[in-house]
């Protein structure tokens, strides 16, 4: 038996110092301010209706992440109310963080009876700081709740704790239904294991009351148990999904997380450590499974996003099986700060600022080819510059978010980019002539930063009335 690398609530504590570093405090995304909207509606007016006005809108997402998010609110609403400070914002975002240091640390006890020491604060440092998962700890987005929820149920049904395990995954489906997927292929993982069809009553005893509460909340909304407030959309070509999540310049799940290259590579070893064939199997196909299920979805990148969120349960999972592929120095060393500089650019401005701008700036390029070209004389004739969309974020390594973040750091550190235009109708436009960014537009997303500079958010700045 390996000496223990750390105790869980150690990696949970030192994950939760080093997400909280780069805490940003505020809201973030228009489908979390949904799910935290029926949160305030139903614990201020016991109401499903998320609009207080006389219109009738239901929140089209899943209940659970709705109900995670209801203990911060009160939280925030009491202490506004004692401190006539508006501390919602921090308490709900909170969650984030706190979900993140509670993966590290599941990880941790996965990975610590079977792995040397140092083996284990390898692949921790891996996953927590070079992947994803360290910008989604400012994002209120609920795949990384789905994560977490079910790789606790994994870890307890590993244990021998069947029903509380699959309890535990299956709130997952609360949050988001697709991972049902997540769950049948767990239950399979357990019958694999215990190779016993009789596990499926515990099983689909833990997880029904989860499936009561997701169609009661259906029910509750549209008069149905399918929810009905979200279109079915996948018509995306398949090809251009899978190509896109992994080879695409501006999302490939291999750019955004480097220690996915080392947990494919390491997949086999992984596989063949005695105990961990099934878990193996288990990761590369729910990898494989929601590869193929959201490359047909419309918005098959998971836009508005750092990198692909659709696949950030399975990235994680992946990423796990680098342990077998970190014994070299230089491996782990190159790898660890490949992929904390990428999630350094995200962090620091904020995840979603890049794509933020982009919506609201007016980008645009000079088309190669098309309407500039040369003369006979060499005069490069100039035609009328298109709109940046989010193809060329997806597509275009010039206007990727790596390239768009990078741009924003240069930007923050008054560094300038290159805005050299004579090759323009050749090589194209550089991204910081296609969207300009003006001094003082991009700051750090760091609360205690802003505090300090006096310049929070400005839904951190309100003060209510303590009456």
């Amino acid at each position: 038996m390996h000496q223990a690398a750390a105790r869980p609530r150690e990696i949970f504590a030192l994950f939760l110092l080093v997400y909280l570093s780069t805490f940003a405090g505020h809201y973030t995304s228009g489908d979390g301010s949904d799910k935290r909207a029926w949160a305030e509606a139903i614990v201020l007016r016991h109401s499903a209706d998320v609009d207080p006005g006389p219109a009738v809108r239901y929140s089209i997402w899943g209940i659970g992440h709705t109900l995670l998010a209801i203990p911060p609110l009160v939280a925030g609403e009491l202490a506004a109310h004692s401190t006539g400070v508006d501390l919602t914002p921090i308490f709900y975002t909170l969650l984030f963080v706190v979900n993140g240091a509670a993966l590290m640390a599941l990880i941790c006890e996965y990975l610590r009876h079977d792995y040397p020491p140092a083996t284990v604060w390898k692949a921790l440092l891996l996953v927590g700081l070079a992947t994803m998962w360290w910008p989604y700890t400012k994002l209120d987005f609920s795949e990384a709740l789905v994560a977490t929820f079910f790789f606790a149920g994994l870890v307890l049904a590993r244990k021998g704790r069947t029903a509380m395990g699959f309890a535990v995954a299956g709130f997952a489906m609360t949050i988001r239904e697709d991972t049902v997927i997540l769950i049948a292929g767990l239950a399979l993982w357990e019958l694999a294991r215990k190779r016993d069809w009789g596990r499926l009553v515990p099983i689909a005893a833990a997880v029904a009351p989860w499936v009561l509460v997701d169609w009661a909340a259906n029910y509750v909304r549209w008069g149905s148990i399918v929810n009905r407030g979200y279109a079915s959309g996948f018509v995306n070509p398949a090809f251009i999904g899978v190509y896109g999540a992994l080879f695409s310049a501006g999302k490939s799940v291999f750019l955004f997380s480097p220690p996915l290259v080392l947990g494919v590579l390491g997949w086999s070893r992984f596989r063949d450590r005695p105990g961990f064939r099934a878990d193996a199997l288990l990761f590369a196909g729910v990898f494989v499974a929601q590869l193929l299920l959201f490359s047909k979805w419309q918005d098959w990148s998971g836009d508005d996003g750092w990198g692909d969120r659709f696949l950030l349960v399975s990235t994680i999972l992946m990423c796990i099986p680098a342990v077998e592929r970190i014994e070299r120095r230089w491996v782990f060393a190159t790898t660890l700060a490949l992929g904390a500089f990428i999630q350094v650019l995200a962090v620091l401005p904020g995840p979603l600022s890049y794509l933020t701008l982009f919506h609201s700036k007016n980008a645009r390029r000079l088309p190669l080819y098309v309407a500039a070209f040369y003369a006979e004389d060499g005069r490069l004739v100039r035609g009328g510059r298109q709109r940046l969309d989010f193809e060329d974020i997806r597509f275009n390594p010039r206007y990727s978010q790596l390239a768009g973040h990078w741009m924003l750091i240069e930007r923050m550190f008054a560094i300038r980019g290159s805005t050299d235009t004579s090759l323009e109708g050749r090589t194209g436009t550089p991204l910081p002539v296609a969207m300009p960014i003006e001094p003082g537009e991009i700051e750090p997303d760091l609360l205690w930063l802003q505090a300090l500079r006096g310049r929070l958010h400005p839904q951190l700045a309100g003060v209510r009335s303590s009456e």
